[in-house]
């Protein structure tokens, strides 16, 4: 009797919050999918799983973890903390949850990408300081691969005085399908390196 040997493409967990999560869109106009989409279109297949979960904290994020990791995750990212952020953690409490998620995904020898994210000014210049340092700092001590906010490109707008509201859903927080593939156009490459430099993919 012969064999049968069963070859499955690569599956990539993103633990993360809203955004990640989809929050406001339709499934086929999420993150996710628009990502699985750029791959796809590009000849690259990849399972991307989403874990994004709206409203999570970091906090939220290590108690899933584990039992999310399916011995079929390849690769996991990470992109928590600006809930975190909106309740005003203390960001050494943050940098705690992250290292801790970052350590599970590790012992089970899976390659990190960590996404980072940006505290707004209202709660003072340390605090921000503090709390966007965590994500290169950590980025560092792991060994890992980091990627800037997934906010980045709309907020280099911003600062260049340009309006993107019409790049946001009528909260003026989550981005609406047009602010979804920039930042799918953003991610993307960065993304494709990191699974190219881990052997996820070719």
């Amino acid at each position: 009797m012969v064999p049968t040997f069963c070859y499955s493409e690569p599956k990539v967990f993103f633990l993360g919050d809203s955004i990640t999560h989809g929050f406001g869109l339709p499934e086929d106009e999420g993150l996710i999918n628009q990502l699985s989409n750029w791959f796809s279109n590009n000849d690259i297949t990849v399972d991307f799983i989403n874990g994004g979960v709206s409203g999570d904290t970091t906090a939220g994020g290590l108690e899933r973890l584990s039992w999310s990791l399916t011995e079929d995750i390849s690769a996991v990212v990470v992109a928590l903390g600006s809930n975190d952020v909106l309740r005003g953690f203390p960001p050494e409490i943050t940098k705690e949850n992250l290292s801790a998620i970052i350590d599970i995904a590790q012992s089970n020898k899976l390659p990190v990408l960590l996404i980072g994210t940006y505290a707004p000014g209202n709660y003072g210049q340390e605090y921000k300081s503090d709390f966007d340092a965590i994500f290169i700092d950590l980025a560092e001590e792991k060994n890992i691969a980091y990627i800037d906010s997934y906010l980045k490109p709309l907020l280099d707008e911003v600062s260049k005085g340009k309006d993107v509201m019409h790049l946001l859903q009528a909260d003026g927080l989550h981005p609406n399908l047009n602010g979804v593939q920039v930042i799918v156009e953003y991610v993307f490459p960065q993304l494709l390196k990191f699974l190219q430099e881990t052997n996820i993919i070719e």
